[in-house]
């Protein structure tokens, strides 16, 4: 028995590999890539290959490690693919450990006499089905191991991915073999920027597509199409997260023009990014989708709260939110389908410095519908509701009277919204606010010029209402 001092160690083996021959290496230059925003891609490619007469195996390399065997497809003139076999069995300490299942290995142990120490020890290995456990002399040892020493590299590991074609050739010579496939780990997202003006009524938008790859395979020159749409899939295993780091294509802007053309397909949209570009094998790149100036926006706060048909006892506070609204339209100075992303909104201090106002998630938008955007909480306007007056009027029905009391902490006047919503059916019995029946479940009240409160002073909205469900 060796005794080890405690320490920081790593699986060791010997790395034996062998060569594989017919082999054709791709670049990646002129590939055509269609990415979805749904975690996968589709990918176009020509490799150039020698092949003899008769029946060859052809084995490619620079294989993405998301790639989806099923979908691969191969043609070239002259050429019959007979079979596509793909191959990858990684390097990894749990493939490492289920190929020694059953065979007698040196474990790296904690000494039971010294919590200090190790202890090196001749184990079987038994399982590796979440956890190693192993036979140590004539006791099952399941708990914690410094580490396991291999005494080599087993056979069939791949150092990369491989993909074979098994074909039959008319004629020896060059041949230029058109691959597509579709793999995953590749995704993209639209990034906004909004910039508003002083007045705060104007804005510009800048829109950006991030592109992540996390397929293990760089992608050099390539035509890139970014598709926008909610694409049906099968399900599929998780994608690997990306952790590599952001790379920029810089573009300069030119008032409301884009930097991506733009086109339908089916029910979906197309970007085409105009140019090749580039994509690392782990990480992300930005290009521009497009741009827009002096957009009109509005500012609103809005106060939502739902009157079920409970019974409550002191004051209610509710938050007020902040959001900004535009109509994406040409008569708008936009007029673009826009992608799902974040929206980044700045607002300008008294100083004319940019400030994040806040960021929100946008959902794919066509051309025609309103854009709005909540932002966050105001600091300053506050609303508060007391329950005045509960009775059940029946089985199922009760008149239930409401108190509101909005106080403006700002300098300014504010305008605001009240939303409250019903349950069942409803009718208002009294008000003395006027509002608006904003839908079959809610009406608003619109509160505008709100002057700043003076003390403990605000504007009170009463209203009855009877709810039956």
């Amino acid at each position: 028995m060796t005794r080890l001092k405690s320490g920081v160690l790593i699986i060791l083996f010997t790395l034996t590999l062998s060569l594989i021959p017919c082999m054709a290496h791709a670049n990646g230059s002129g590939a055509f890539i269609a990415v979805y925003n749904s975690g996968r891609a589709l990918v176009r490619e020509t490799r150039v290959v020698t092949l003899p007469e008769g029946p060859a195996a052809v084995v490619f390399t620079d294989i993405p490690t998301t790639l989806e065997p099923a979908s691969v497809r191969a043609a070239a003139d002259g050429m019959t693919v007979n079979d596509v076999e793909y191959s990858y069995h990684p390097i990894t300490a749990g493939n490492l450990l289920d190929a020694y299942v059953g065979k007698e290995l040196s474990v790296i142990l904690p000494d039971p006499s010294d919590a200090n120490a190790r202890i090196l020890r001749q184990a079987t290995l038994l399982s590796n089905k979440g956890q190693p456990v192993f036979s140590v002399g004539n006791e099952v040892y399941v708990g914690n191991f410094e580490a396991v020493l291999l005494p080599k590299l087993p056979k069939d590991f791949d150092t990369e991915p491989t993909l074979t074609l098994t074909t039959q050739n008319v004629a020896e010579g060059k041949k230029n073999v058109s691959l597509s496939y579709l793999m995953g780990g590749v995704n993209w997202h639209a990034d906004y920027t909004m910039t508003l003006s002083k007045s705060g009524t104007m804005a510009d938008l800048d829109a950006w597509a991030t592109v992540t790859n996390a397929s293990g395979r760089a992608f050099k020159s390539a035509d890139v199409r970014l598709v926008a749409g909610d694409v049906q899939r099968a399900p599929a295993p998780r994608m690997a997260r990306n952790k590599g780091v952001m790379a920029m294509e810089s573009a300069s802007m030119d008032g409301a023009g884009g930097y991506a053309s733009e086109e339908s397909f089916s029910q979906y949209h197309v970007y085409s990014v105009g140019r090749y570009i580039s994509l690392p094998s782990q990480g992300s790149k930005q290009v521009g989708l497009f741009s827009a100036v002096d957009l009109p926006v509005q500012q609103e706060l809005t106060s939502r709260f739902h009157s079920g048909p409970g019974q409550r006892n002191g004051k209610v506070s509710q938050p007020v939110e902040l959001a900004l609204s535009f109509e994406n339209t040409e008569v708008g100075k936009l007029g673009r389908p826009m992608p799902g992303g974040v929206v980044r909104v700045f607002m300008p201090t008294m100083d004319g410095t940019q400030l994040l106002a806040g960021e929100t998630r946008l959902n794919h938008t066509a051309v025609g519908n309103e854009v709005r955007l909540v932002l966050g909480r105001s600091f300053d306007v506050k609303v508060e509701r007391t329950q005045t007056h509960f009775k059940k009027v029946g089985k199922n029905a009760f008149e239930i009277g409401w108190k509101i009391t909005v106080k403006n902490g700002k300098s300014t006047p504010q305008d605001l919204t009240l939303r409250e919503s019903f349950p069942g059916s409803w009718k208002i019995l009294s008000a003395d606010v006027e509002y608006t029946e904003a839908d079959s479940g809610s009406i608003e009240f619109a509160l505008t010029s709100l002057l700043p409160s003076k003390g403990t002073e605000g504007k009170s909205i009463n209203y009855t209402v009877r709810i039956d469900y």
